[in-house]
């Protein structure tokens, strides 16, 4: 993507996210651990430039539903609004992909047999999604609490496992225990176990 037409859909989803966002502490958060997350994970996943943006459309935006309920279901209704918004530089597939991943950061792994919109994606853009997915998944537990308690990671990569070292500001186990909620398709994807230490 050039990168007039990369600053032109950013600027739109710093505006959408300050827009819907109540908690920008939390997005911001959430963005910069899965970026770092797919950064270190380049070696397994071998995606670019254009996946990593899905990426951070995606944890920009996943919360954004809680604009419109304050009890249930605010993922389904991220996606509903990321596919309704008029975001410069996305493409059908790729706006469905970013409503995708922010559908999936909580709640149920994708599933193409009982979920017609995932299922309606090529099977290399399911594949997109279920990495990135996996990914905001774990970053989003990570930062469960909203306190930003975990400030950095770096990831050792060995044949059968992931070991995720978290930098922080104070103690970590909570988020650890939260984490292990949700890891379960990065762990699928990786085809790793995965390790965190404080």
């Amino acid at each position: 993507m050039r990168s007039d037409v990369f600053s032109r859909t950013m600027l739109t989803v710093d505006e959408i996210s300050r827009t819907y966002d109540s908690d920008p502490g939390h997005n911001e958060q959430v963005t910069a651990l899965a970026l770092a997350f797919f950064d270190a994970l380049g070696p397994l996943h071998h995606y670019g430039p254009d996946e990593r943006q899905i990426l951070e459309i995606a944890s920009r935006l996943h919360d954004i539903g809680w604009s419109r309920t304050v009890i249930k279901d605010h993922h389904k209704i991220s996606a509903k609004m990321i596919q309704q918004l008029d975001i410069p530089g996305l493409n059908h597939e790729k706006k469905l992909a970013c409503a995708l991943i922010a559908r999936y950061h909580t709640k149920a792994l994708p599933n193409s047999t009982k979920q017609t919109k995932f299922a309606a994606l090529s099977a290399e853009n399911r594949n997109v999604v279920e990495w990135l997915a996996g990914i905001i998944r774990v970053t989003d537990a990570i930062n469960s609490s909203h306190n930003s308690v975990v400030k950095g990671l770096r990831l050792n990569i060995r044949d059968d496992s992931l070991t995720v070292h978290l930098a922080t500001n104070g103690d970590c186990w909570d988020e650890i225990r939260r984490v292990h909620r949700k890891e379960d398709l990065l762990i699928k994807k990786s085809g790793r176990s995965i390790v965190y230490q404080c």
